[in-house]
């Protein structure tokens, strides 16, 4: 599936949602090769990809500078995301 086909299928805004898309955009195997590439530590990928935590700017920013994915397309996933949290709030 590529990138612009899975914008149109990301519409039931599962959290995993940017991820996905940055693992499919750059060809990548899997959440261990995603945080090695942005030096970021895997609890912090699990923390976005079960609803736990927010895309912060600072994790945006580091996407946009090492993958060049343009900003305007990483808003719109994390609006998608941010509608997720919003409908599917977490225990405290």
């Amino acid at each position: 599936m590529n990138a612009q086909r899975y914008l149109g299928l990301a519409a039931d805004a599962r959290p995993h949602t940017l991820l996905d898309h940055v693992l499919l955009r750059q060809q990548l195997k899997n959440d261990a090769e995603l945080s090695r590439a942005l030096q970021l530590a895997p609890s912090s990928l699990s923390k976005i990809r079960h609803g736990r935590t927010g895309i912060s700017a600072e994790l945006m920013l580091r996407v946009h500078e090492v993958f060049e994915i343009p900003i305007a397309e990483l808003k719109r996933l994390d609006a998608i995301h941010q509608q997720y949290l919003q409908r599917h709030p977490q225990p405290a």
